[in-house]
């Protein structure tokens, strides 16, 4: 088996991504079989603003994957070098990018909204997560929002899309929920953390949250919900990173692939997470976890040095193995 990652290079002074890539990996071994670098052009860079990929999709055989404020398209596989770009002047921050109805979901977490986009880049909707939200920001059409970097704070930060029942959906880190996009007024609550990643696999809508834990609700009846902490199931580590990618097992469905990105501390802030955790922080790393035996199955750390910060993480087909 085979996982494709999207994400960064973290800066050797923070958490900060300093070069996005995507990483093809050996599932059992967690080797990096094919590393795609992308930095982009300085006239789209701003002081301060993250470089990383972030949520991806497929789309009739393309692959769409998010920058801090443009969409790659990488037509050939594996991926080296974009096609080309869609960026607008009212992305800022986004996390992912969809398929829906033809054209491209897109989580624009920067100004709190959900833009649906042609798949040649033309603004055809929006829908502002902070609709009659008192106090909430107003969006200046004539801003170039691509060259800031960073909005915050934000009172709802949509992470990842999803569809539900034929409506587009979205995890809302602040908020620690879900709320159904097209159908105001449907929403899902964590009870665990802030969710980052939202999919449908299978029977199961499965969330991760930042704090490390996997929350799985039948996508059936939502009602129903079953909460995962991950530490408890990882041998001598309590604090396990910054969570957000997962994808379920496609042999055992009780298996999933959950990543985990390392934040970087100075050394003083280090020694004092070793007192107060009984163990140095781990580099970034994915885990296997069986989520019917409560326990880790194995446990890898992704990259050297400073790391990377890992975001989405899907298994490949047959057709797209290296």
């Amino acid at each position: 088996m085979q996982i494709l990652i999207s994400g960064a290079v973290q800066g050797e002074d923070g958490d900060q991504g300093v070069l996005a890539v995507i990483l093809i990996i050996d599932a059992q071994t967690n080797e990096i079989l094919h590393r795609c670098e992308y930095l982009p052009p300085k006239d789209v860079v701003s002081p301060g603003q993250k470089i990383q990929f972030t949520g991806s999709c497929f789309i009739d055989g393309s692959y769409f994957v998010c920058t801090h404020n443009e969409i790659l398209v990488y037509d050939q596989w594996p991926p080296k070098t974009p096609a080309r770009k869609i960026s607008l002047k009212g992305f800022n921050d986004l996390h992912h990018c969809f398929p829906w109805k033809g054209n491209l979901a897109v989580s624009n977490t920067g100004l709190e909204t959900v833009d649906i986009v042609s798949l040649t880049g033309e603004l055809l909707e929006r829908y502002d997560l902070l609709k009659d939200e008192p106090g909430a920001r107003k969006i200046d059409d004539s801003k170039d929002y691509r060259r800031i970097p960073d909005t915050k704070p934000h009172l709802r930060h949509g992470n990842h899309l999803f569809e539900l029942d034929g409506e587009l959906w979205t995890s809302q880190l602040r908020t620690m929920d879900a709320i159904c996009v097209t159908k105001p007024g449907r929403r899902i609550e964590m009870g665990a953390g802030m969710p980052h990643d939202g999919i449908v696999m299978a029977d199961k809508l499965v969330f991760t949250t930042t704090n490390n834990h996997l929350v799985l609700f039948d996508v059936d009846d939502t009602s129903r919900r079953s909460i995962y902490n991950l530490p408890e199931m990882t041998p001598e580590l309590n604090q396990l990173g910054w969570c957000r990618g997962v994808v379920r097992h496609p042999q055992n469905p009780d298996q999933y692939f959950v990543c985990f990105s390392a934040l970087r501390r100075s050394k003083w802030k280090e020694f004092g997470y070793w007192i107060k955790h009984g163990h140095w922080q781990p580099r970034s790393h994915m885990g296997l976890y069986d989520l019917a035996q409560r326990k880790m199955i194995h446990h890898k750390q992704i990259g050297e040095h400073h790391g990377y910060q890992l975001f989405q993480i899907d298994l490949l087909p047959q057709e797209r193995l290296v």
